[in-house]
C-alpha cells in the first residue's frame, strides 16, 4: 500500500483534518527502504528532496510507522522563524566599539601601573575603603586632590584592586594625557555604562535595546548619555526587581581627572556626576582623584558656585601626614631626609616646576593675555 493511502480527505471535510483507515491487514508492499539500503554510487552526493509541502510535513513523523489506526484526527503545524536584523550591529557590539579599554585599571595598556607598596599607606587605604563599603554613609562621593607625585594614582590602583577583589568595583576609569582614547570625555560613559552592565544580564540587555533604539547615542552630550545608559535602565530594573541594588557592586573610580583636556569639559564630568549619579537615588559610590586643578577646586569650594562642597568628603594628601603611622611624629620628615630628598631628585624637581610653568604660561596666554619677556 502506498504511504499517501495512510491520510485520505473525507468529503466535505475542513482542510487540515485526515482519518486514518486500518492497516492491520498484511500488505504485500516492502517497508522504507533503510539507510544501509541505498545506492553506495550515490554516498558522495548531496541527496536533495525537494521542498517539503504542508501534507508531507504534517505526516512525516509517520514515515516508517506501521499498523496504526487514528480517527478524526487533525494537525496543526507551526514554525518559529528567527530573522537577522538586516545585518545591523546589536546594541551592546556598538557600545563595545565606544569603550576606552586602556581605561580599565586592569587594562593591559596598564601593566606597570602605579600601587601602593605592601604596608604603606596603610591607614589612608583603610579610610578610603570604609567609606567605600559604607553603604549608607550620607556623601557618596568622595574627592582627592593633591599634587603631582603625592601618589593620588598608586591609591586609585590600589583601591580598584581591592574592590575588585571584594566584588564591589562598578566601573573604573583612568585619564591619561598622553593617550587620545582616555584623555577626553568621548568614551568615559560608554566604559562606565559597559562595566556595569557586565555585572547583571538584564542590565546588559537594557542598555544594548536603549542603543539600539538610539543609535546615536554616543554623539550626545555625556549628561544624556550617563541618563539613558545608566541611571534610567539601572532604576528601571531595581523597581522590577530584576536588579538588587543593595548587592550590586557600587564603587565607581575615576582617576587623573586633571589629564581630561579642557577645564571645561573637567567641568562638565563633574556637574554630569552631580546631576545624575548624586541627585538620584543610587547606591554608588564615586571616588575621584585630580590635582587641585580649576574645575574640582571650584566645585568642592565654599562659595554658591561650589556645588559639590556639601556631598563631597575631600581628602587633601598634602594631609597624609597626619593619617599615616610613621607621620605621627613631629620629627618626621627631619631636615636631614629633606636635604637627601633635595639632592637625589634635584633634577628632577627642575623639570616638575619647569612643565608646570609652560603649562601655566599655555593656559595664561590662551585667553588672550601675554607675559613679559626679560630682555638680554
Amino acid at each position: 500500500m502506498d504511504a499517501s493511502a495512510l491520510l485520505r480527505k473525507p468529503e466535505g471535510s475542513t482542510t487540515g483534518a485526515a482519518t486514518m483507515i486500518n492497516t492491520s491487514e498484511n500488505t504485500s508492499e516492502d517497508p522504507p527502504p533503510r539507510h544501509s539500503d541505498v545506492d553506495p554510487s550515490t554516498s558522495g552526493r548531496a541527496h536533495r528532496h525537494p521542498p517539503p509541502t504542508e501534507h508531507t510535513q504534517s505526516v512525516s513523523m509517520f514515515s516508517n510507522a506501521q499498523r496504526i489506526k487514528m480517527d478524526n484526527v487533525t494537525f496543526h503545524s507551526s514554525q518559529h522563524v528567527h530573522n537577522a536584523q538586516d545585518g545591523r550591529k546589536g546594541g551592546w557590539t556598538m557600545l563595545l566599539e565606544n569603550v576606552a579599554s586602556n581605561a580599565l585599571h586592569d587594562s593591559s595598556a596598564r601593566f606597570d601601573a602605579p600601587k601602593c607598596d605592601e604596608d604603606t599607606r596603610v591607614e589612608v587605604t583603610k579610610e578610603l575603603m570604609d567609606w567605600m563599603q559604607d553603604r549608607e554613609a550620607p556623601q557618596r562621593l568622595l574627592c582627592m586632590t593633591g599634587a603631582a607625585g603625592a601618589g593620588k594614582s598608586a591609591l586609585q590602583q590600589t583601591i580598584a584592586e581591592e574592590c575588585s577583589g571584594s566584588n564591589t568595583l562598578g566601573s573604573a576609569f583612568f585619564f591619561s594625557a598622553g593617550d587620545p582614547t582616555r584623555n577626553n570625555l568621548s568614551c568615559i560613559v560608554p566604559t562606565i555604562a559597559c562595566q556595569l552592565g557586565l555585572h547583571n544580564p538584564a542590565l546588559r540587555d537594557a542598555i544594548g535595546k536603549v542603543i539600539e533604539d538610539n543609535p546615536l547615542i554616543f554623539k550626545k552630550k555625556i549628561k544624556i548619555q550617563m541618563d539613558m545608559l545608566v541611571v534610567t535602565p539601572f532604576k528601571r530594573l531595581c523597581a522590577s526587581g530584576e536588579l538588587d541594588r543593595n548587592t550590586f557592586p557600587h564603587a565607581i573610580l575615576i582617576d587623573g581627572l586633571d589629564e581630561c583636556s579642557g577645564e571645561e569639559n573637567q567641568a562638565e564630568l563633574l556637574s554630569t556626576i552631580k546631576h545624575c549619579l548624586l541627585d538620584n537615588d543610587l547606591p554608588f559610590r564615586i571616588f575621584i582623584a585630580s590635582r587641585p586643578e580649576w574645575a574640582i577646586c571650584t566645585a568642592l569650594d565654599n562659595e554658591p558656585e561650589g556645588y559639590l562642597y556639601r556631598l563631597a568628603y575631600h581628602i587633601k594628601l598634602s594631609d597624609i601626614r597626619s593619617r599615616d603611622r610613621r607621620a605621627q611624629s613631629p620629627q618626621w620628615p627631619t631636615q636631614e631626609d629633606i636635604e637627601k630628598l633635595d639632592d637625589l631628585h634635584e633634577h628632577e624637581l627642575a623639570n616638575i616646576v619647569k612643565s608646570y610653568y609652560d603649562e601655566w604660561k599655555k593656559r595664561y596666554e590662551s585667553h588672550g593675555f601675554k607675559l613679559a619677556e626679560e630682555e638680554d
